[in-house]
């Protein structure tokens, strides 16, 4: 069975199919047994057209499709969820999902999950940086955020020309490293991680603007030039003068070993 990656809430749980039926990823975790999906004998009128199933990405970059966008967060404007590892069976009905789901991600009906894997892989290699941005963002408070805000009203053109700039650069390596999960995921969060604040008259939605797009960028942040993310980062100052990573855990894709994996290594060498 090849391996996929999947997100879910805190809770562990994930709805799948027309019907939104709950899958405990975290309790299918514990067992250690392989998951079937049950699926519901319905009249042919009652059935949807919609694949049946768990949907589920070959790299956890991509795992964010369909979760979130900019404004609905399906998983709460916290940020929090959990990104399990899982071997999947593809379904055997054809299924071509859309664009905006990911070319190469499968509908499974069978799984096993082997793993949990940190959170912030959601957001690509570069995600621990995603992370302590929006936990920068979200330590900010109202006044601050509206003199991010301001400041960019104030700056017109000016400033629309360096994020335009930046959002090409970032969209071509987006595309090229297949991120676009990691980069709708970033932008979603970040942006809500300001909303705690929210004041309709005040210019805290260019701040929210502001912030997405440089979780967008940032999520291509080790493929693009170092100057294409300093241009947006630059006008978070001197509110948030420097941004840290966040997040803990095994680089990007490391498969974590199993407990007492490397006793039996030792013991086998």
């Amino acid at each position: 069975m090849a391996t996929y990656y999947v997100i879910a809430r805190v809770d562990g749980t994930r709805q799948v199919g027309p019907d939104r039926q709950t899958v405990d990823l975290a309790d299918a975790l514990a067992r250690g047994i392989t998951h079937f999906i049950q699926i519901p004998e319905l009249d042919d009128d009652e059935r949807s057209t919609d694949p049946y199933g768990l949907l589920v990405h070959p790299e956890p970059a991509q795992a964010g499709l369909g979760i979130a966008d900019d404004m609905t967060l399906t998983l709460g404007v916290d940020g929090a969820f959990r990104l399990f590892q899982l071997q999947a069976v593809p379904a055997p009905d054809h299924f071509t999902p859309s664009s905006a789901v990911g070319s190469q991600a499968i509908v499974t009906r069978e799984f096993l999950a082997v793993a949990e894997v940190p959170a912030w892989w959601a957001y690509g290699p570069h995600g621990r940086h995603v992370l302590g941005l929006i936990y920068a963002l979200g330590g900010l408070k109202r006044e601050e955020l509206d003199a991010i805000g301001r400041r960019i009203d104030g700056a017109g053109l000016n400033f629309a020309k360096v994020k335009f700039d930046a959002l090409s650069v970032a969209d071509r390596f987006i595309a090229g490293s297949g991120r676009t999960g990691a980069a709708r995921l970033a932008r979603g969060y970040a942006r809500a991680a300001t909303y705690g604040t929210w004041d309709r008259d005040s210019a805290l939605g260019h701040a929210a603007s502001l912030a997405g797009d440089i979780a967008h960028v940032m999520s291509v942040g080790d493929l693009v030039p170092e100057v294409t993310l300093d241009s947006l980062t630059a006008w978070l100052a001197p509110q948030l003068s420097e941004l840290h990573p966040a997040g803990e855990g095994p680089d990007y894709v490391a498969v974590p070993q199993q407990d007492g994996a490397d006793e039996s290594a030792d013991e086998n060498a």
